[in-house]
């Protein structure tokens, strides 16, 4: 179908509009101007501050270099690099040099940012670098700079921009770089303690400031088991839990000092604090199998016991689910009445553990009187723990509950399948079930089978030994009439003469059996 005239109009205007803007990006690109070459630190003066010479920094400075604003490639100013290599009496000197050029401004410029706040290309300050390198005596001067030095200046000079927002130098402790650490995140990635050390007592705030990782420093030297840290971060009048739940860092630790050290009266609101999972300090305890921990949480907090995390388990079963056996002791033991806590799916302690596996929490139940009610108790699809055991395929858990006389077998859940109903299924459904319920068989078979395989391995040690003594003795026997030559010491001639008169007996029993016949 042919287009209408105004059609064609509008298709000719939209090309003409189409070339002409093209023209004009050409003429655009014509006029920009090729990039300048950035001219990074000079060789002499990166030499300098590598090496730490004061000497020579003094020549750099006679000759006019400048050496306060040249930088490395990755931003790095003669600062940076005298705190990476940890020169701090080049840092000093370095600094009073910035402080004689400041003096002698006339007029005093508006702006200046010092060296010690300029950041690199990833947003650290000197302060940073030297902390990740762990130099604790190029940290101690800083201190001393950031509190004299840099408070002379005028206030407006005593602010620098990062990131779109303005930092006063008395922040300069808790200033983030990039990746939002600070430079006691960087000593303790490194693990730098005394360095680390140092940084939490200029600032007790640090310790607390999360990083884009949502660590803070404190986090971190509870998770590192850093007992001597935590208790000088947790000092501060001010404190700040923000981030990753540091109760949760030393549960992982499994270091019981740090952890009494969060159990303290004034710190009981960190009991209610999560980690990313959204589990309690309890449920977290328990599933990693920390024993000790989970009886001292319990010890000074026996409620958190039944505080249910977002999947619907409680602690006892993440306990089970993981089959930690001294963990579930420890709860039942503080909270007997926790054997009959449900999760979501209307499951019990026994049903986790017949569900994941665990051969030794399910002897453990069985074996107790007490909890008979559980064995054949259904959850909300009216499977008991035989079904679950079947369906999740652990002909293990199978075997053991089968063997319990309580167990009734014939137990149909909500779709009318029995146990057995159910591992027909599962065969149907997957081939390999049908070899898993082989196992107990073939354990039962080694049970037989290694007792006899050690009798014969004892019975061929003895042959071999035999054996080697039967060739020592045709050894023996065969030397004395093989050796060329007589030996020369008395024994071996007594020895070997024994052997020489055997076979004269038998050589003249032989010749008189001869004659008699």
């Amino acid at each position: 179908m042919g287009k209408s005239d105004i059609e064609i109009a509008v298709l000719r205007h939209r090309k003409a509009r189409i070339r002409e803007l093209r023209h004009m990006q050409l003429l655009h690109d014509a006029t920009i101007s090729p990039p300048e070459e950035i001219n990074y630190m000079e060789r002499r003066i990166y030499m300098v501050a590598t090496e730490g010479t004061i000497e020579a920094f003094n020549e750099l400075v006679a000759q006019g270099r400048a050496v306060l604003t040249e930088i490395t490639p990755q931003g790095n100013t003669i600062l940076h690099l005298s705190a990476i290599y940890g020169h701090f009496r080049l840092l000093e000197h370095i600094i009073n040099h910035e402080r004689e050029v400041f003096e002698n401004w006339d007029p005093i410029p508006n702006y200046y940012q010092s060296l010690l706040l300029r950041p690199n290309s990833n947003g650290d300050l000197p302060l940073h670098v030297a902390a990740a390198a762990g130099h604790a005596p190029a940290v101690i001067p800083m201190n001393h700079l950031f509190s004299h030095y840099l408070n002379q200046l005028p206030r407006g000079m005593q602010i620098f921009l990062r990131e779109g927002r303005q930092v006063e130098v008395g922040d300069v402790w808790v200033v983030q770089n990039n990746g939002g650490n600070t430079a006691l995140h960087l000593a303790l990635k490194a693990n730098h303690q005394d360095v680390a050390l140092r940084l939490a007592e200029v600032d007790p705030r640090v310790s607390f400031v999360p990083n884009e990782e949502r660590a803070s420093p404190l986090y971190m030297a509870a998770e590192a088991g850093d007992v001597l840290l935590v208790a000088r971060m947790l000092i501060s009048p001010v404190p700040r839990y923000e981030g990753k739940s540091v109760m949760h860092a030393a549960i992982k630790s499994k270091n019981i000092e740090i952890l009494n050290l969060l159990l303290v009266p004034i710190r009981q609101n960190l009991i209610n604090s999560r980690d990313e999972e959204k589990r309690s300090v309890l449920s977290y305890a328990a599933s990693i199998g920390y024993d000790e921990g989970v009886e001292r949480l319990l010890q000074e907090f026996s409620n958190i016991a039944y505080v249910k995390d977002p999947d619907g388990f409680f602690p006892i079963h993440s306990a089970c689910r993981r089959g930690h056996m001294g963990a579930l002791q420890a709860i039942l033991q503080s909270c007997p009445d926790t054997i009959e806590l449900l999760n979501l799916q209307g499951q019990n302690v026994l049903h986790v553990a017949a569900e994941c596996g665990k051969n030794e929490v399910v002897k453990y139940i069985l074996k107790n009187e007490k909890y008979a009610n559980l064995i054949n108790q259904k959850d909300h699809k009216g499977n008991t723990p035989l079904h679950l055991a079947t369906m999740f395929w652990y002909p293990m858990i199978v075997h053991i509950l089968t063997k319990d006389e309580r167990v009734n077998v014939g137990e149909q859940n909500k779709l009318g399948f029995t146990a057995l109903d159910a591992a027909e299924e599962c065969m149907d459904l997957n081939p390999t079930f049908r070899e898993l319920g082989d196992l107990v068989l073939i354990l039962n078979v080694f049970k037989f089978v290694l007792p006899l395989l050690g009798i014969a391995l004892i019975s061929m040690s003895f042959a071999f030994l035999a054996g080697g003594v039967f060739l020592g003795m045709l050894f023996l026997l065969v030397v004395p009439f093989v050796c060329p030559y007589t030996s020369r010491p008395s024994f071996f001639r007594y020895v070997l003469r024994y052997p020489f008169y055997l076979l004269l007996m038998l050589i003249v029993w032989d010749d008189t059996d001869d004659d008699l016949e």
